[in-house]
């Protein structure tokens, strides 16, 4: 009655076959999210653009760090020549700054790079008003035709 373990009845699925196939499946659909190279120049592009408007890298620095009053160490202007730069191999800019980053650069950029990694986009507020606007006479059109055939349907016009 020497029975080998690891025999199957026809009904059951080897897990590890199962799940060879999920993983192939995932590695086959998965899209390349390295977005280094756009990010780091969306944040030299920020820093430009500030430039022209007037702000040095020392005052997006101190900008920033009015964003983010509860860091235990302010950003230094060191740190963000750090991030910024190519030759910094391992000095990445850190995520969790970039909106503060954004705000202080006045230029979306950066978080635009992030939504457009996802397949998303940014819409401004004036653009999601408009949208708003839109969505809205779409539906007061629809709630007049709506009103014109029910007053037909009470005078009988049909």
């Amino acid at each position: 009655m020497a029975k080998d373990k690891q025999s199957f009845t026809g009904n059951q699925v080897d897990i590890f076959q199962q799940l060879a196939k999920e993983t192939a499946l995932e590695a086959s659909t998965a899209v390349d999210l390295d977005i280094g190279p756009e990010l780091q120049g969306a944040i030299n592009f920020g820093i430009r653009e500030s430039k022209k408007r007037g702000l040095s890298r020392e005052r997006i620095v101190e900008r920033m760090n009015l964003c983010l009053p509860d860091l235990d160490k302010p950003i230094t202007l060191r740190q963000l020549n750090a991030w910024t730069a190519s030759s910094k191999e391992f000095s990445e800019f850190p995520a969790r700054f970039l909106p503060a980053f954004s705000w202080a650069c006045g230029c979306t950029v950066t978080i635009q790079v992030l939504a457009q990694a996802v397949n998303h986009d940014l819409v401004d507020r004036r653009e999601k008003i408009a949208l708003e606007l839109g969505q809205t006479l779409v539906q007061s059109a629809n709630l007049t035709r709506k009103a014109n055939d029910l007053k037909k349907q009470l005078t009988g016009d049909q």
